[in-house]
């Protein structure tokens, strides 16, 4: 079974109430549905770094979780979500012992139990009774203020309800910045060239960026990659105060043009494969190692062969014996 599989078996072990009620208020339904002892414990935001340090600490054994909170945000909730996650996954023998027999199940516990935490707080139910046919961007926001998930969260479930390639992004109005970003690719996996991610800066003069709080907008426009590739895009947002939520489709789902117009975009075709290396479970898209047939690790560059016999080279220019995966053009790192 794969990860989402045992994410998916973890969340049935509760009752569909105290689904419901964790997916509006985690803080009361742990404390009230399981009779854990929830306790702030402010000190566990200096562990922060990146946006992604551990804002919360389990003692299963005793029924307490510790939690950072956070005022000003519903970052708190995701936190109460994964440590529900772990108390999940101690009660679930079968998940145990396969993660007793996992390489670094440390890592894979954890990745369930994000998994668990975001099917907590965005249940299938909830983002059905919200989301609209065709999905607009109000319905992220819609989302978030009627669940325990964020803005970023959110537009994460309603970008995966787009029928075709699509994408959402979140715009600081002030820096013209993504903030966050999330692709949906076409339903036969293919991922575009031009798409937008976190960090990108929206152009100058982008229509987008005249779109004041309060406004919606749906019309057809482009976005254009960091290399200058530019691309159209049919697109419905809403900006609130600072920021702008726009959901992007490659396909005029909304109505825009009154004729048909075919989408000749160019497509990313490379293969997308699951492989753990370097301590990490990853999904990678690329061509895979002819020999072994498994990808190459973005981190180390190695494959299924790395490491095994046969698998050194020479380096033409110094003649010292290294990996093949670590030869570029026949030289070695230190030679290139």
């Amino acid at each position: 079974m794969k990860l989402d599989g045992w994410a998916d078996g973890a969340v049935r072990r509760l009752s569909t109430e105290t689904r419901e009620h964790f997916a509006l208020d985690p803080l009361a339904s742990l404390r009230e549905d399981l009779g854990l002892t929830v306790t702030e414990a402010p000190h566990l935001q200096s562990g922060r770094f990146d946006g992604g340090a551990c804002d919360g600490v389990s003692y299963l054994d005793d029924g307490v979780v510790f939690y950072a909170p956070s005022q000003w945000s519903k970052r708190q909730n995701f936190t109460l979500a994964h440590e529900l996650g772990h108390w999940l996954v101690e009660r679930d023998d079968a998940l145990m012992d396969w993660l007793g027999n996992q390489d670094r199940a440390e890592i894979v516990l954890e990745s369930i139990c994000d998994a668990i935490a975001q099917r907590l707080l965005l249940p299938p139910d909830l983002v059905n009774s919200v989301v609209g046919r065709p999905v607009r961007a109000q319905d992220i926001l819609d989302l978030s203020e009627g669940s325990a998930a964020s803005v970023p969260a959110s537009a994460i479930a309603v970008t995966a309800r787009l029928p075709h390639m699509g994408a959402t992004i979140i715009i600081d109005t002030a820096t013209r910045e993504v903030t966050a970003a999330t692709v949906h690719p076409d339903p036969d996996l293919r991922w575009p060239v031009v798409h937008p991610w976190r960090g990108d800066v929206v152009p100058a003069g982008h229509s987008l960026l005249n779109v004041r709080p309060g406004d919606t907008f749906t019309r057809k426009s482009f976005w254009r990659s960091q290399w200058g590739r530019r691309e159209d895009f049919y697109i419905d947002a809403v900006a609130t105060a600072g920021r702008v939520v726009a959901l992007m489709s490659a396909v005029d789902i909304w109505g825009i043009d009154s004729l048909y117009t075919p989408d000749d975009r160019a497509w990313d075709r490379r293969p997308v494969a699951e492989i753990f290396c370097c301590g990490q479970l990853r999904t990678i898209r690329g061509f895979p190692c002819p020999t072994c047939g498994r990808q190459f690790c973005p981190v180390c560059g190695g494959c299924g062969c790395t490491g095994l016999p046969g698998t050194e080279r020479e380096c033409s220019q110094c003649h010292t014996l290294v990996g093949a995966h670590l030869l570029q053009n026949g030289l070695c790192e230190w030679c290139a």
